[in-house]
């Protein structure tokens, strides 16, 4: 986060003697009071509404609110844009979109912002830091309670170093929390309406082969000595999606492709930002005035960078044809930013084609591996990072924080997160979504969102400190053991010489790193005790059952894996079931039943309630006919 001390601050309040210590209540009374803009904006209404709640919570004395227009008082509370004397210090140009900034005055507290939310960012922010309340997850606030509330001076001008933070979890979308922890979404979710018009992988939204397939198989992709327009199943087994990409050398292409998107612009005014991006498949284009394009800006010969996502390798492209292609696009709007992905084979930054200032990259660290910052864990990213942000600073990284395929599964990573979002930092990044769990539970969802919407606003945060404040008041007396855990699970997933801990593996994968056996046995003895210590305490026992589900599944998992083509097999409904040990079923129903009572909505990212785990676990095979 940067904190600037410019020329605003140096004719600022602080700097002319004016900032002072306040005493805002005094034994539950105050003749302080909420002084909002005669024309106030509705984001300027909420923060002056949140801010006299939380004094109200914090000493049970509800302050007035007025206008401007009203004579002013010796004590005022200043949101917003408000004409007074103290506000009148404030620089608004220094704030930019995002800032805040909150200071003291003789006889004023001022809690102001720039143009979006960031109002109701200084009031979330002041309570925080001067009035230690905190929001730990949606549904879990501390709020401590004071018959006198004395602020020291302050001169605090806050300028985030991302535009746009998105945290990827089901529970960090409440309007509240995201208003709290100054965060963002590219969909309809919170108080603002989303900046995006579209997100990724749009090409298909442009031109879709539907309607252009069978009429113009010149606009998609030819390899194989072929055009390639059509559909194959998607991911989820339930709708198609285009088999190829677009033929981005066709004049005919970029017409189509900007008239579709005036469409969409004219639908939907207010978005900014709009991707036009490629699909989600490798197969692009190989004609001969896209590859000459792809050859004039290639920064490496054909195949020297190999890159594997997904469980298929493609050589490292680069993005001639595409980028030439975009600034063409992005031309036509200069108003708009047009965002396109560097993924997979697009990910290599060319040599000698720069993108339009209009233009934002979006690149994706899906190969990363996830036990090392990726700055010295995947060296080809972390070069094709620092290559793009030569070229631009108008770059957003899409990163990845969890196990897809098991949600449940122990995870740690938190080790690598201030590291990298300082990575991305220092190499001119500019906008950042964390991709996490949106489903409904997952391992450490509540920490882990906490400390990605904290590192986003300030990269430089002391993370011990944060974690062992959150611990400490989301288990209780149950936090060092907890802790012992996490600390435990991490020391063990580091030095293991080419092991790449991938979004993609498996606990089975980690039975010689973290999931080692005695490992798990030292995990359980410490999920014993933190029960224990918590038993009298019915909300934090649950918490502490749910941070203990990782290492049940786990257990599962590895001994489906290892045992289960030793069990006893029986005949159910056409499929070959094991007949499961005891101790093996005893956990199995520990674990659906803790589940349900964490509200867990899947195992497996969009697959896999806690039910069918049940259900399935494990069919061994069809049943032969």
């Amino acid at each position: 986060m940067k904190t600037i001390l410019t020329l605003l601050l140096a004719f600022s309040v602080y700097a002319t003697g004016l900032a002072q210590a306040l005493t805002l209540v005094k034994n539950r009374a105050s003749d302080f009071t909420i002084v909002i803009p005669e024309q106030p904006s509705l984001t300027e209404v909420h923060a002056a509404k949140v801010l006299q709640h939380y004094l109200y919570r914090i000493a049970d004395i509800r302050l007035e609110i007025s206008t401007e227009k009203d004579l002013p008082r010796d004590k005022e509370i200043l949101i917003g844009r408000v004409k007074r004397r103290g506000s009148a210090f404030v620089d608004y140009t220094q704030l930019g979109a995002d800032g805040l900034y909150i200071g003291t005055t003789r006889g004023q507290l001022i809690l102001t912002g720039g143009p979006k939310n960031e109002v109701v960012y200084a009031v979330y922010t002041f309570l925080e830091k001067y009035l230690g309340c905190r929001k730990y997850t949606s549904d879990f606030e501390v709020v401590p309670r004071q018959k006198t509330i004395r602020i020291p001076r302050i001169d605090d001008l806050q300028v985030p170093d991302f535009s746009f933070r998105e945290v990827f979890y089901q529970h960090a979308y409440d309007p509240k929390f995201m208003d709290w922890h100054k965060l963002h979404a590219h969909g309809e979710r919170g108080n603002s309406p989303s900046e995006w018009g579209y997100w990724v992988h749009t090409f298909h939204h442009f031109l879709a082969p539907e309607e252009y397939g069978e009429s113009h198989p010149e606009y998609f992709s030819f390899y194989d000595g072929k055009r390639h327009p059509g559909l194959v199943p998607s991911w989820d087994g339930k709708s198609v999606q285009p088999e190829s990409q677009l033929c981005l050398s066709n004049p005919e292409v970029l017409e189509i492709v900007c008239q579709n998107l005036q469409k969409a612009i004219d639908e939907k005014p207010g978005a900014r930002y709009w991707s036009v991006s490629q699909n989600d498949n490798v197969n692009y284009c190989r004609c001969a005035e896209c590859a000459a394009l792809d050859a004039r800006y290639a920064a490496f010969a054909p195949e020297e960078k190999m890159y594997a996502t997904h469980g298929s390798r493609y050589p490292a492209l680069g993005m001639g044809s595409l980028l030439t292609f975009i600034n063409k696009v992005a031309a036509r709007f200069p108003d708009k930013v047009i965002s396109t992905l560097a993924y997979q084979y697009t990910r290599v930054p060319p040599k000698n084609l720069i993108p339009r200032e209009n233009v934002n990259i979006m690149l994706c660290s899906i190969e990363s591996t996830r036990n090392e910052p990726m700055e010295s864990g995947d060296p080809d990213f972390s070069n094709d990072l620092k290559g793009w942000g030569q070229l631009t600073d108008n770059i957003l990284v899409w990163d990845y924080t969890i196990q897809f395929a098991n949600l449940l599964a122990p995870f740690p990573n938190l080790r690598t997160l201030q590291p990298n979002i300082s990575f991305l930092r220092k190499n001119n990044v500019s906008a950042v979504f964390a991709q996490g769990n949106i489903q409904s539970g997952g391992e450490a969802s509540e920490l882990r969102a906490y400390l990605l919407a904290k590192l986003l606003w300030n990269p430089d945060l002391n993370v011990d400190r944060e974690i062992s404040d959150f611990l400490s008041a989301y288990y209780g007396r149950a936090a060092t053991f907890i802790q012992r855990y996490i600390d435990l699970l991490h020391d063990h997933n580091q030095g293991f010489t080419g092991r790449k801990m991938s979004i993609f593996g498996s606990p089975e994968q980690e039975q010689d790193s973290f999931l080692r056996p005695e490992l798990i046995d030292a995990y359980n003895g410490l999920f014993d005790k933190a029960e224990r210590a918590v038993r009298k305490n019915p909300v934090q026992l649950s918490r502490v059952k749910k941070a203990r589900l990782p290492v049940t599944y786990a257990m599962l998992e590895i001994w489906k894996a290892n045992d289960a083509a030793n069990w006893e097999t029986y005949l159910e409904e056409g499929k070959q079931k094991a007949l499961l040990p005891t101790k093996v079923q005893e956990l199995l129903y520990e674990f659906y039943f803790q589940c349900t009572e964490a509200k867990v909505s899947r195992i497996s990212e969009w697959h896999t309630t806690p039910r069918e785990y049940l259900e399935n676990y494990p069919i061994v095979a069809e049943a032969k006919q």
